[in-house]
């Protein structure tokens, strides 16, 4: 989906989450680009390294920046860019937490101060329930945090490493593809019996992921799996059935304890049938970046979208990022 072009009055605001991949290393210019033209006023990141490059980014788009460490000292954060006036930010980290916390309030020009959540949950998919136990912890937290605050209208944002229930997977795509990616020997089998990207960043190796259909400097999100997968996977036939069977093997805990908890899914809220395919850029397969917003805020969401874009906009942001963005627009 194309981001919403119109200018605006300032009637409304336009949030963004974007998890940039790995810092977004050798593609600070496409991420720019790709931020510039979506036309935000508040601007989540994910796994954002360099305080530099959140620094020059800001600068670029006009915007003042606040960043939050992770909770394990690992070298991935988050980080908000906003040209709203921030009232007040905190970094909330918790002990078994990767990321972090990252709470920011402004005060639009118009309209009462509104909050905004960002976090990024763990992957963690060889853990219990492929992972989902560890975030829905961590989530727990998120939610025990803002409980504890005075009550405010407010977002929880980010990279959620998550399905939501009935969003489909787009699993057998995606086994086809890794088994490509595998007979083309760009994933290896390491010591400790999982598939993942060859190491190197050589003229050759960068041709053979650009022949596979992969910008060689995204290749730092392509999963590791168990090796075993590649065997078993590599028959199946890809038919919409087989997906939901595979579907259903995956455990669905964090985003139903969200909408238990009374938040909205935005996207769901305004596209009831669309898949809106967030991860992978080089192979849309499944929706795990999400704006939710609290009571208060539901009745003022008036668009939320996927920035896939279209022609060159749709080049620069699927070799950007390994993630799309998403968007969700308020009136204020």
């Amino acid at each position: 989906m194309a981001p919403r072009a119109e200018p605006r009055d300032g009637s409304t605001i336009r949030v963004l989450t974007y998890n940039v991949l790995l810092g977004g290393e050798r593609r600070e210019e496409r991420i720019a680009r790709v931020l510039a033209r979506a036309g935000a006023d508040l601007i989540a990141l994910q796994e954002v390294r360099d305080d530099g490059m959140v620094e020059r980014l800001a600068g670029r788009l006009g915007m003042t920046s606040v960043a939050g460490a992770p909770s394990d000292r690992g070298p991935l954060g988050l980080a908000v860019l906003t040209r709203l006036p921030i009232a007040a930010h905190r970094n909330r980290r918790h002990p078994g937490m990767l990321r972090s916390h990252l709470e920011v309030t402004v005060e639009p020009r118009r309209g009462e101060r509104l909050r905004f959540h960002v976090v990024h949950l763990a992957a963690r998919f060889g853990e219990r329930a492929k992972g989902e136990a560890r975030r829905l912890r961590e989530l727990e937290a998120v939610l025990q945090d803002i409980a504890g605050e005075p009550r405010l209208p407010h977002l929880i944002l980010g990279d959620f490493n998550s399905l939501s229930p009935g969003d489909h997977l787009e699993a057998t795509r995606f086994f086809r593809r890794m088994n490509a990616l595998r007979r083309a020997r760009l994933l290896v089998r390491g010591a400790d019996g999982w598939m993942g990207p060859v190491a190197g960043a050589e003229e050759a190796l960068d041709a053979r992921w650009l022949a596979q259909g992969i910008d060689p400097r995204l290749q730092g999100g392509v999963p590791s799996l168990p090796w075993v997968v590649g065997p078993l996977t590599g028959l199946l036939p890809e038919r919409p059935a087989v997906d939901r069977v595979l579907g259903r093997a995956i455990e669905r805990w964090t985003v139903p304890r969200l909408l238990e908890a009374g938040y909205t899914d935005c996207f769901r809220h305004l596209h009831p049938r669309a898949h809106g395919y967030t991860c992978a850029t080089w192979l849309p397969a499944a929706r795990i970046d999400y704006i939710f917003a609290s009571s208060e805020v539901v009745p003022r969401v008036v668009g939320c979208d996927v920035l896939s874009g279209r022609g060159r906009a749709a080049r620069e942001v699927a070799t950007a990022s390994d993630h799309f963005p998403v968007t969700a627009e308020l009136r204020v």
